[in-house]
């Protein structure tokens, strides 16, 4: 069973806020956290090299999130740190990122500094690309005015260095080719000069010996706007692959899927955009994901869930499935249900509700309830069973109300009421239902 990552706890929290009556900001959220001690001898030992006057700047994205980034660079026994910051004084404007290292005695010390290549920093990667020993360090930085900006150092016996440069609108390190050592896709767009068309192509970078090399990339599918979350993860049948969710130019979203092979990147959907393309597209928000934990991402589509055929748009809710990619440009399908988008969970449908169960909100409850469908979504229908989503904190007074926990993570509690006549053949079994429920993970 996937639990919720700490960005779907935020997410949740927040959405659940404008019941509760919390506020939360952007400024909340990237709240630098309490020093541990080891990061406290870092910062003073910063400090002591460049001076107080300084602002501590945070990844926005990527698994290091911290303005501290420690790990062993090098192939010494010793750990080192990277420090990211801005100086306050007008005179000094841009992000620094400074290599600390430890002396002889264990102490702390300033190796070097350097200028950043953005307004801010949008992840951190360190991964050994090539390396025998040595870590490299690939840091994203934020631009406003077009493509990120990516920045490729190494620290050894020649120093803290940079060694490379390239502009991205997607980063992700991963094994694609299977040879031990993480390569770099990244994906970059380009707009054409007279016409305006924006263009999109994926490429793959490796490092060698503090030497870059970039193949001459794969085209992508045209009308991109944005793209949004790149997930490294495996086919069905083994093979690394990056999962690509990107929007295109009506607000809908699509996922691509790159993935290694006859020495060079693949895209099927790409390369059967006419086929594949309409079977990875469905409204913004329904992202993919790794729903079992297999590390194959399934794909989601979406249907009108029973008795919402014709229903608006802002009233409209969706049956998903979710689909794995196979080759020969299949999607299998291997889960359908409810997937609630804002409150990140999906219910799967075991086989004996079939097309026969339908949800609808509960606006008083502010709840999710699933009925036996009766041919009208506002005729009397047969309730199944509810599910709400808490903070901890409110719990304790639900499961004294016929509420049982499903499953937790961090603040947040999913619980189920299901009712007492058990004679209805569709209710289904506590266990039914916490085999059936997957918080959602991204």
């Amino acid at each position: 069973m996937r639990y919720l990552s700490l960005t779907a706890i935020t997410a949740a929290a927040v959405l659940l806020s404008g019941c509760s009556g919390m506020n939360f900001s952007i400024d909340d959220l990237l709240a630098a956290p309490k020093l541990t001690e080891e990061q406290t001898q870092i910062h003073e030992a910063l400090i002591s090299a460049v001076g107080r006057g300084i602002t501590l700047k945070y990844p926005r994205n990527g698994t290091n999130r911290s303005a501290y980034v420690v790990a062993d660079f090098d192939d010494e026994p010793t750990e080192e740190a990277l420090v990211f910051y801005e100086y306050s004084s007008a005179e000094n404007d841009g992000i620094r990122v400074n290599l600390l290292d430890k002396n002889a005695d264990g102490d702390w010390y300033s190796v070097k500094e350097l200028a950043g290549a953005g307004t801010e920093i949008d992840q951190v990667i360190i991964s050994p690309m090539g390396h025998a020993g040595e870590m490299d360090i690939l840091v994203g930085y934020q631009n406003p005015a077009g493509e990120n900006n990516l920045e490729i150092y190494t620290y050894s016996s020649d120093g803290f260095v940079r060694i490379g440069t390239d502009s991205y609108s997607l980063l992700e390190a991963i094994d694609i080719n299977s040879d031990g050592s993480d390569e770099l896709i990244t994906v970059q767009r380009t707009a054409d000069a007279e016409t305006g068309i924006i263009s999109s192509r994926a490429y793959l970078l490796t490092v060698s010996d503090n030497e870059i090399t970039k193949d001459d990339g794969i085209d992508l599918c045209d009308d991109v706007q944005s793209f949004v979350r790149a997930y490294s993860g495996r086919l069905s049948g083994g093979d690394p692959a990056v999962y690509i969710d990107e929007l295109d130019s009506g607000g809908m979203l699509r996922t691509e899927i790159i993935f290694y092979r006859y020495s060079g990147l693949q895209d099927p959907v790409r390369q059967r955009y006419e086929k594949m393309l309409p079977l990875c597209t469905r409204p913004a928000g329904y992202f993919c994901a790794d729903i079992d934990g297999d590390g194959v991402y399934e794909i989601p589509s979406t249907k009108p869930m029973l008795g919402y055929e014709n229903a608006v748009a802002e009233e409209q809710l969706y049956r998903t499935t979710w689909s794995e990619y196979r080759d020969f440009y299949e999607l299998a399908p291997k889960l359908s249900g409810y997937y609630n988008v804002t409150e990140g969970y999906m219910m799967s449908f075991p086989s004996r509700w079939n097309d026969d169960v339908t949800v609808k909100p509960d606006p008083e409850t502010l709840e999710t309830v699933f009925y036996k469908y009766a041919g009208d979504i506002n005729a009397q229908m047969t309730e199944l069973m509810r599910i709400k989503t808490v903070t901890k904190n409110e719990s304790e007074e639900f499961l004294h109300d016929g509420y049982s926990l499903i499953a937790s993570r961090g603040q947040i509690d999913y619980l189920v009421k299901l009712p007492t006549n058990m004679r209805e053949q569709m209710i289904l079994t506590f266990d039914e239902v916490q085999n059936n429920f997957y918080p959602l993970s991204y």
